[in-house]
């Protein structure tokens, strides 16, 4: 089977993990040019990109596309541009177009409703948002709770005298473009124009447009598509790549998943930046990708061990109220958990963790007592990255294709991912993000650097990522940090090349 990304945008996550998951399956796979993608706020080279489709759909049994990157010409500028619906059906409709013209072709589709950013932060928002960010978060969910019927007008009021009108016109019309879309996605859906749809959340909340918005598609899907599992509605959108790419490969396939949680009376908490329980996320993260959960841990192809949200409620910082007392709660747990991950890959079973104790890093406590007790490469799978959806969703696909591992060459694909796992989720996105951040502020006034100076704060990440590596042995014998990158100029994301040296 010859299989076809486009992914949702050109950073590490949507392009390298799929890239290397794909090497751990030995699937035949192909993504665009980098180059023709959108970069940061710039949107993609589309008439090229469509050139370079046409080109190999006649190749292909599977168009894996976001909808973000093909219609909207990228996950920024699906955020930030005002071209109105009629040209991004235009651009639906060259999709479309393939689907008639080679029936043969499955397409999996896949959407993301538009997130609401939480910070006076415009990296990745329209301009205004450095200065409007925070109030208009908190705009779109006043103005949730009064169509609830809640009394907030008051608090709307004040509000809205800080935000100037037409920056409310432009966040509020632009999602009004992006629902329409959305719901032309429906209405193709319901004439067999996708084989898979997904419509994504990111970054939900209980009260805010996106959950609104999210509740209105959810309502058509009940009344038109309630009983087609083909139609997925859950959050996610960083991992969604991965997740297609192995519910293809899988072709029908649908392997058995045992879920055990390190605190079973947690697998009810809702992590950071989601909005519904851990279990439910699992639940809906196996269903993506196509698999069955299981209660008989004997007979399961894989064991997904979740160590789940801590009562933090937040990153990692051992400054947090409570924390103390939180982390001598979890002790016993951790160590029980390992004793059982450890008991599981002795008995030579599939075993994939899941570490969303915290967003955006590893678990401390839990990657201590796994480095001492287990030989982590024998795991299928690793994830501690972002949020929850995104650890599960990558974990998860990891795992499938490392069950498919035959070959020397595939081993040391799902070796080097797994070690890539290790040194971002822990060693990166736990320690040397936060380090790092404080160097430049030290030295300069601020967390990120100007782009003078991403040279010198890529030389350091290098330096301090090299000094972690030997603790990864014997997962990192043999490996050396080469070619650290900034993605998006920024320290929150980094990606880097793992070399051979023997």
């Amino acid at each position: 089977m010859k299989i076809a990304l486009i992914p949702l945008d050109e950073r590490p996550v949507n392009t390298r993990y799929p890239r290397m998951i794909a090497d751990i399956a030995d699937t035949d796979f192909i993504m665009p040019p980098l180059n023709l993608l959108s970069k940061r706020r710039d949107p993609n080279q589309y008439d090229a990109l469509l050139t370079w489709l046409d080109n190999i759909v006649p190749q292909l049994d599977m168009l894996i596309v976001s909808i973000e990157q093909f219609v909207y010409r990228g996950l920024i500028p699906s955020r930030i541009t005002n071209e109105p619906t009629t040209q991004l059906t235009k651009r639906l409709d060259q999709l479309l177009r393939l689907s008639d013209q080679y029936p043969a072709l499955q397409i999996f589709a896949f959407s993301v409703i538009t997130r609401i950013s939480n910070a006076n932060n415009n990296i990745e928002e329209p301009l205004y948002w450095d200065r409007h960010g925070i109030n208009l978060y908190r705009y779109s969910q006043l103005m949730h709770q009064q169509q609830q019927g809640q009394d907030v007008q008051e608090q709307l009021d004040l509000l809205k005298a800080q935000i100037p009108s037409e920056h409310i016109h432009d966040f509020t019309f632009r999602r009004l473009r992006n629902y329409q879309m959305n719901l032309q996605l429906l209405e193709q859906f319901g004439h067999d124009n996708f084989d898979l749809l997904v419509i994504s959340s990111d970054d939900t909340s209980e009260y805010g447009y996106g959950s609104q918005e999210k509740a209105w598609l959810q309502t058509w899907v009940q009344r038109l598509y309630a009983d087609d599992d083909r139609l997925l509605m859950y959050p996610g959108a960083d991992e969604i790549g991965c997740v297609l790419l192995m519910r293809a490969v899988l072709n029908g396939a649908s392997p058995q998943f045992y879920i055990y949680y390190a605190i079973d009376e947690d697998k009810e908490r809702v992590a950071p930046y989601e909005d519904g329980a851990i279990r439910i996320t699992v639940e809906r993260q196996i269903k993506a990708l196509g698999g069955i959960i299981t209660d008989d841990i004997e007979t399961t192809d894989f064991i997904v061990a979740v160590n789940p949200p801590s009562r933090i409620g937040q990153e990692y910082d051992p400054e947090a109220h409570f924390f103390a007392e939180e982390d001598q709660r979890r002790q016993p747990y951790i160590k029980q958990f390992v004793q059982g991950i450890h008991s599981w890959l002795e008995a030579g079973q599939n075993v994939i963790i899941c570490d969303v104790a915290y967003p955006n890093g590893s678990d401390p406590m839990l990657i201590e007592q796994l480095l001492a007790q287990i030989d982590v490469r024998q795991l299928a799978g690793y994830g501690a990255w972002n949020t929850a959806g995104n650890t599960i969703g990558v974990a998860l696909a990891q795992g499938i294709a490392s069950a498919r591992v035959v070959t020397t060459e595939q081993h040391k694909a799902q070796q080097q991912f797994l070690l890539h796992r290790f040194v971002e989720d822990w060693g990166y996105q736990h320690l040397v993000r936060e380090d790092v951040r404080n160097w430049i502020e030290a030295k300069k006034g601020r967390r990120d650097p100007l782009p003078d100076e991403i040279d010198m704060v890529k030389h350091e990440i290098q330096q301090r990522l090299e000094h972690l590596l030997a603790q990864l042995s014997p997962l990192s014998d043999g490996y050396m940090i080469s070619n650290i990158r900034l993605p998006w100029q920024r320290t929150f994301e980094v990606d880097f090349d793992l070399e051979r040296t023997s």
